[in-house]
């Protein structure tokens, strides 16, 4: 069960780098969407479901140690976005949206490549 919700949570980062990659424009927006106290109570759910799926299926995968390390990484990220707070978080998705199309797809490429891993690490 852990292994098809890790899938899911890899395809998920390969769709959304791929879509950064070719409509930065378009990410923008949707990043900027999360901007609300909604939006905020999502990312830390998102990120713990995230956390949770990579770090279970990780002993039936090609790389545990890494799907283990994603794994906790997303944990303590979604246990840090209520500690540092909503007005922290709003100011991290300014931060980020303004950035240049270029540096948006140089990021994006880095979730293509984690997803990428992930989902063959997961087949």
């Amino acid at each position: 069960m852990f292994v098809v919700l890790a899938l899911a949570v890899a395809l998920f980062v390969f769709v959304m780098g791929a879509w950064g990659v070719f409509a930065p424009g378009s990410i923008f927006a949707f990043l900027s969407g999360w901007s609300s106290k909604t939006g905020f109570w999502l990312a830390v759910l998102l990120r713990l479901c995230f956390g949770l799926a990579l770090w279970f299926a990780a002993p039936d995968t090609r790389l545990p140690a890494l799907l283990r390390g994603l794994g906790a990484l997303a944990i303590v990220m979604a246990a840090a976005l209520p500690v540092i707070g909503y007005a922290r978080f709003e100011r991290v998705i300014e931060w980020w949206t303004s950035h240049t199309p270029f540096v948006m797809r140089l990021w994006s490429l880095v979730a293509v490549a984690i997803g990428g891993v992930v989902l063959w690490s997961l087949t």
